[in-house]
């Protein structure tokens, strides 16, 4: 799971910043109608998202379904089952279906665990691509949990990571009729989560699908490229708020701007213009690789790797605004994400 890159104070809202800007751009010499057309772009792009009809309560039975396979930690037999639900899911739906297998140390025992990543792929033919990118496996126990009790129950991540899953399982259903410029893959990590206590290392599964994609753009043998790429984590829990991370906003700040409008566009409310905190998540990996990757992420729900994070914590109507949000731009025209 993510961890904190540490925190910073918010930024100013939108709205202040504008103001601010507009007074610079006034005192440089240029008019105020030129200053509104600088403006009316951001909105423009908010009119030209469409969502696709994104069904909450269809993702939620998925994100509960997930849950019922029980604990689901890298090189398991429920993970693999997982795995395998997942690719049956997408295959239906019209994806190319491929694994990127990896191994990796158990850092307890020190034997190797067999993982593999999972890349659904629509429009294969399309060169300029985009990722949205989730982990799948779930932390080996809720470490969490200061009850030395608590720690032995099975931990079933509803949000952590069922959400992202189900989600992208409801995305698919609307991936044929959705239309995008862009080839879009739908990459699902393993390893994520292989860590106990402060034991093992976080983001197997990204730093493996980053190495690979890394390799290929070096030897300019790869047939794609991607233009941009959104991980969503903890996106499914009630009473959702998801500011912009922080290392996204450094990292990838044209992709930031592109979806927080969106999502004012489609008042999507649980989207924060202010600055949050800065995590430790897949998208830097990704972001290391030369994709520009952000983090769609809740990093305040109160559950977080704990044994409570069980699927009556999690809303249909939290999974249905992010979906709304991320396939309307993906219905986008393509621009510069960076």
């Amino acid at each position: 799971m993510p961890s904190k890159g540490g925190q910073n104070p918010r930024r100013l809202p939108t709205r202040y910043l504008w103001t601010i800007l507009t007074v610079v751009l006034i005192s440089s010499g240029l008019s105020l109608p030129m200053i509104q057309r600088l403006r009316s772009r951001e909105a423009n792009a908010a009119m030209l998202a469409t969502p696709a009809p994104i069904d909450g309560a269809r993702a939620y039975n998925y994100l509960k379904e997930i849950c019922e396979l029980g604990s689901r930690p890298a090189g398991s037999e429920a993970n693999a089952r997982e795995r395998a639900v997942l690719t049956k899911h997408f295959q239906a739906k019209g994806a190319k279906v491929v694994e990127q297998p990896f191994t990796a140390t158990d850092p307890r025992s020190g034997a190797r665990v067999s993982m593999a990543n999972l890349v659904a792929s629509w429009h294969p033919e399309r060169k300029d691509r985009v990722l949205l990118g989730v982990h799948y496996d779930t932390r080996p126990f809720p470490d969490e949990e200061r009850d030395p009790a608590k720690r032995s129950i099975p931990f079933i991540g509803a949000n952590d990571p069922a959400s992202g899953m189900a989600l992208l399982m409801e995305i698919a259903n609307h991936m044929e009729k959705l239309v995008t410029p862009w080839g879009v893959d739908l990459v699902l990590f393993d390893g994520e989560e292989l860590v106990y206590g402060r034991e093992g290392e976080y983001f197997l599964g990204s730093k493996e699908f980053a190495r690979v994609y890394q390799v290929g753009m070096e030897s300019r043998t790869l047939p794609y490229r991607y233009a941009a790429g959104i991980v969503l984590d903890l996106i499914g829990g009630r009473n959702l708020k998801l500011p912009q991370e922080e290392n996204s906003v450094n990292l990838a700040p044209g992709l930031v701007r592109e979806i927080w409008t969106v999502a004012r566009g489609l008042k999507a409310t649980a989207f924060r213009s202010q600055v949050g905190q800065a995590v430790l998540d897949d998208h830097m990996p990704l972001n290391n690789a030369g994709i520009p990757t952000i983090d769609i992420i809740d990093f305040e729900y109160p559950h977080w790797h704990k044994s409570s994070d069980t699927p009556d914590k999690c809303s249909a109507a939290s999974l249905e605004q992010v979906g709304r949000v991320v396939t309307a731009w993906l219905a986008q025209p393509r621009r510069k994400t960076r």
